[in-house]
């Protein structure tokens, strides 16, 4: 494939709810710039974009793809996103490296929460964004109420530019109101006629406002020539100041070359892109976007392939790159060597011999680059691209493999995903000893264990986390425990007295020695601190680690003969259980500050909600257009499966966010019920 003028570049995200008609929309934009001879069908399994096993059999996106076409002279990179929100990931992944947005909307549904979430992305990184109202051909489907709803929730600088002929089952086209393309549609449509003079009307005003050169002008005329508004609108959807809307049935094949014709004439090119990196010392500098700069790029997503092995996805800023030559991570501070690069379009490869800024591509055998790394020319800037943040993983399940075959495998099978999905962690919990692993939500999760059986053969047994509770005390007590046993030979002998109390919150241990004249002799001291750490990390009466206690050895006895090392831990833990038990002992459990941000209309039902888990709300505050921000302090225990819970509560409009805050005592009825469960398995167990 022949290389393409960087500034006929273009790399678009299309984003959107779950069944907004993301995927066949690119399949029709494949089809009409002839990269495909046929238009697939997502009920056939035969879409470019939807390829992998669990898309077809699901029929939805999980994955984000890579598309490329070429239109009107330009190179149109299209990056097709899941739309449901445990799959937010790929579209973090991806959103910071675009130079432009599709919004897609189902005029049927409205706004739903994945365009909320597009649209806080573009927000985000001030990326230019156009609306694509899809399914104008379906029953009381209305483009003026659409309009008005995406104006209401993101501004009034949304503006409609491509305008339909015809509501629901009688749309027979569109039209676009700036160059009057397809406007013998609209000939005989005096309706359509008029609109489209009141929508040029107003949307003057928002040109206007769009730049301070333009509106003085406006203001002194009280007009803006049609060569100044038409520049001036163009360069608004430029720079991201102004949106357009554009009318569509993906189903009719409407209002998609305007769609095209708008990404290719006004979004922006890849050479006007503002780049800035950090230096080894710190200091931040604009790196300067040129084809004929040192190559500087950042990759933004690993695929495995089962017939080249692993892809690296990547987009180039500045500079070429060409196949077999070596550049440098700046990252990881290692050299590497390119294999062979290609444009992908969905499952297939297409080999090209160099790439250019703007260009999203794949390199293959590369060991040491991974997700979010900086890559460049040797001898170019040693300047590093900001991380791509990633949201954090709230969902969590305990993990246990099915077979001693699946647990050698397990830990290889998990990277492996994990270096696909990089919102996907896994981690060995040293409070509950479990496996666990955690994503954006119950779906991912399901569909990436199901993909590790299907891809490495690996099976496991899911469950739902334990909380790692703590046990403390709140009151002083002192015991002794002796252990005396005779045998025949030398016998065991050992004396302590303890002396507890209980430390501040998060004190931790503390082993206090205050024996005098001897009466337990200095080498075995620490077997008994030793002996006491061992209980009490063990658990006195839930099996769970006791904190925040201060231990005092004070008295004791030895024998000279029978006296050990082993006498005396056995009595220090007999010592300390008795302790432990008579100073009130009480349950910890980690108490999360969550932070809930979802439309106002939900506000009622989410604080009634945290109320109802125990929950003690801090304080709310506005969080965006028509959203308010919840936080509060919630016990770990009742928020996990909280994912589930929150988009059932707000049909899945809401988003919220849990870091730990502290440990406090468990209610007393609760803890009862957490230690009778206990003593029951630990009588089962004996």
């Amino acid at each position: 494939m022949a290389s393409v003028d960087a500034n006929k570049v273009r790399n678009v995200g299309i984003l959107g709810h779950g069944g907004a008609g993301k995927t066949m929309l690119i399949e029709h934009i494949l089809f009409k710039a002839g990269k495909t001879s046929r238009i697939g069908k997502i009920s056939d399994g035969n879409t470019v974009g939807d390829y992998l096993d669990e898309e077809k059999e699901r029929q939805q996106t999980i994955s984000l793809k890579l598309m490329n076409v070429d239109w009107q002279g330009s190179r149109i990179h299209l990056v097709d996103h899941p739309g449901y929100a445990d799959f937010i990931g790929e579209v973090a992944a991806s959103a910071p490296l675009l130079d432009g947005l599709v919004i897609v909307v189902d005029a049927t549904t409205g706004v739903q929460v994945g365009t909320d979430n597009a649209w806080k992305y573009a927000e985000e990184y001030n990326t230019p964004r156009a609306f694509f109202i899809n399914k104008l051909d379906r029953d009381n489907a209305d483009f003026d109420e659409m309009v008005s709803e995406l104006q209401q929730n993101y501004g009034l600088q949304c503006v409609p530019l491509v305008i339909p002929v015809g509501k629901s089952q009688d749309l027979s086209g569109v039209v676009n109101i700036l160059t009057g393309e397809n406007a013998e549609v609209a000939g005989e449509n005096a309706e359509v006629a008029d609109q489209i003079a009141e929508l040029k009307a107003k949307m003057t005003d928002v040109v206007a406002e769009s730049d301070d050169q333009l509106l003085e002008k406006y203001l002194e005329a009280g007009e803006l020539t049609p060569e100044q508004f038409n520049a001036g609108l163009q360069n608004g959807i430029t720079s991201g100041k102004i949106i357009p809307i554009i009318a569509g049935s993906v189903e009719k094949d409407l209002g998609i070359e305007e769609l095209l014709d708008i990404i290719s004439n006004s979004f922006p090119s890849p050479l006007k892109r503002k780049v800035v990196g950090k230096l080894p010392q710190g200091e931040e500098v604009e790196i300067k976007v040129s084809p004929d700069e040192p190559f500087l790029a950042q990759v933004f997503r690993s695929i495995v392939d089962p017939f080249v092995g692993q892809l690296t996805l990547f987009r180039v800023l500045s500079g070429k790159l060409r196949s077999d030559t070596d550049f440098y991570n700046l990252t990881t501070q290692t050299k590497e060597r390119t294999g062979k690069i290609f444009l992908i379009n969905g499952k297939d490869q297409i080999l090209v011999d160099e790439v250019v800024p703007g260009d999203l591509a794949a390199m293959t055998k590369l060991k040491n680059t991974h997700f979010g790394d900086t890559i460049g020319a040797a001898g170019g800037t040693k300047a590093e691209l900001p991380k791509i943040e990633l949201p954090t993983s709230m969902v969590k399940l305990a993990i246990q493999p099915k077979s001693r075959a699946d647990e050698d495998k397990l830990g290889e099978g998990l990277n492996r995903l994990a270096e696909e999905d990089p919102t996907f962690t896994h981690y060995r919990d040293k409070e509950t000893n479990e496996h666990v692993i955690k994503g954006m939500g119950d779906l991912q999760l399901e569909i990436l264990l199901d993909r590790m059986k299907r891809k490495y053969g690996i099976e496991v047994e899911t469950k739902t986390p334990k909380v790692a509770f703590k046990e403390t005390i709140r009151r002083k007590a002192e015991a002794q425990g002796k252990h005396k046993k005779q045998t025949g030979g030398h016998g065991q002998y050992g004396d302590v007295h303890l002396r507890v109390q209980p430390n501040e919150r998060g004190g931790g241990y503390e082993f206090v020695d205050s024996i005098v004249g001897g009466v337990v002799p200095r080498q075995y001291i620490p077997h008994v601190d030793k002996g006491v750490q061992d209980a009490l990390a063990k658990g006195i009466i839930a099996g769970y680690p006791v904190v925040d206690i201060i231990v005092e050895l004070y008295f004791g006895s030895f024998h000279e003969v029978d006296s050990s090392e082993m006498a005396f831990k056995i009595a220090a833990s007999m010592a300390i259980q008795k302790c432990v038990k008579d100073a009130s002992p009480c349950l910890l459990e980690p108490i999360m500050t969550i932070s809930v941000v979802v439309p106002e209309d939900f506000m009622g039902d989410i604080t009634g909600d945290l109320n109802s888990r125990r929950g003690r709300i801090l304080g709310m505050e506005p969080a965006g257009p028509g959203r308010q921000e919840i936080r509060a302090n919630v016990p770990e225990a009742e928020v996990l499966r909280y994912s589930t819970d929150l988009r059932s509560m707000t049909g899945g409009r809401g988003t919220y966010a849990l870091e730990f805050s502290h440990y406090d005592e468990v209610p007393e009825q609760t803890a009862q019920g957490i230690i009778a469960q206990y003593e029951k398995e630990k009588a089962a167990g004996e």
